[in-house]
């Protein structure tokens, strides 16, 4: 298939700046510093000698150079040109060059809001100060966990929105779905799905379903007592988004950091497969062709909960129920 142009100015449905965003999975952050793109916004993460984890912006004062390609050392984050140190609030600590009477007098590096949660590194990536913190994944402390992280090749929106969509399972995971299970045994049955809205998000209920999506990215695919997908979609540049995965495994009494994963969970990568085809066409083509239909509501719903967090308007947001009757 022809490549066609997937860069584009903006995204068509950004995410909120003002919020919270997975910088890095905790273990992916040791000794060197890690180079992270949110909202346009090239970000270095590194730990100090205490092991706190701290985010600034990923250019150095002097000459431009990417922290990221530095150093860390005495806790502190060195410049791969010229060996000037930033420590974790973006203040300049060491100019090699100097002479020891020489006063170091620079601009500060700009230093993100950082917590660390569930085996997490947030970061903070609005202008003003934290509206509080990160949201906790429920029962986090209660199971195991396999932990990943895909770029994708598609704006943020559209794996928010195919995570909550009610009828592509049929058709884009043979073999690997319930629901393509159940239409190859009986066909495509009336099912009722219930739509809950709220200002936080909206949760998508029906017998053998349970979808929940939080503001600003998070879509969690099950429930906490049998299985349970959780996801975070980052957005990076236009066009562009990390997907972070989490996939509970069995119940634990003794918390630990979830295992690592490289490989691409398949059910995943069969989304992507479809939602990077689209980001093609929205790309080059725009997205006035689109048409909708009942199943819809509840990709429509996250995407105007979206709309008005970016735009500042949470308070036009209502809560709401109402009945889909789609076949799947």
């Amino acid at each position: 298939m022809t490549e066609l142009p997937t860069n584009t100015a903006a995204d068509r449905v950004p995410l909120p700046q003002e919020a919270w965003y997975v910088g890095a999975a905790s273990s992916r952050l040791t000794d060197a510093p890690v180079a992270i793109v949110i909202h346009g916004q090239a970000i270095v993460l590194f730990r100090d000698s205490e092991g706190r984890a701290h985010a600034m912006h990923d250019r150095c004062p002097h000459r431009g150079v990417a922290l990221s390609l530095g150093t860390v050392s005495e806790g502190q984050i060195a410049c791969a040109y010229h060996g000037w140190r930033f420590d974790g609030t973006g203040r300049c600590r060491h100019i090699p060059s100097l002479r020891p009477e020489q006063p170091v007098r620079t601009a500060p590096v700009r230093a993100y809001p950082t917590v660390e949660r569930d085996f997490y590194v947030w970061v903070w990536t609005g202008k003003g100060e934290p509206n509080g913190q990160p949201l906790p994944i429920h029962g986090f402390d209660r199971y195991a966990w396999l932990q990943g992280a895909t770029a994708l090749a598609c704006e943020a929106i559209m794996p928010i929105e195919n995570n909550l969509d009610i009828c592509h399972a049929a058709f884009t995971h043979p073999h690997m779905h319930p629901q393509w299970f159940r239409a190859q045994a009986a066909g495509f049955q009336p099912t009722r799905y219930e739509l809950a809205t709220d200002p936080g998000g909206l949760t998508v209920s029906a017998p053998g379903t349970l979808l929940r999506f939080d503001l600003p990215d998070r879509v969690t695919v099950g429930s906490s007592e049998t299985f349970r997908l959780v996801l975070h979609h980052v957005p990076t540049t236009p066009g562009r988004c990390i997907q972070h995965w989490l996939l509970q495994r069995e119940p634990t009494h003794e918390p630990a950091a979830p295992i690592w994963s490289d490989k691409e969970p398949e059910i995943l990568a069969q989304d992507r497969h479809v939602l990077e085809s689209a980001q093609r066409a929205y790309a080059y083509e725009g997205d006035a062709f689109e048409q909708s239909v009942e199943a819809d509501a509840t990709t429509l719903s996250a995407r105007r909960s979206i709309r008005l967090a970016s735009q500042g308007r949470m308070e036009e947001a209502f809560s709401g129920n109402r009945s889909i009757c789609v076949l799947s």
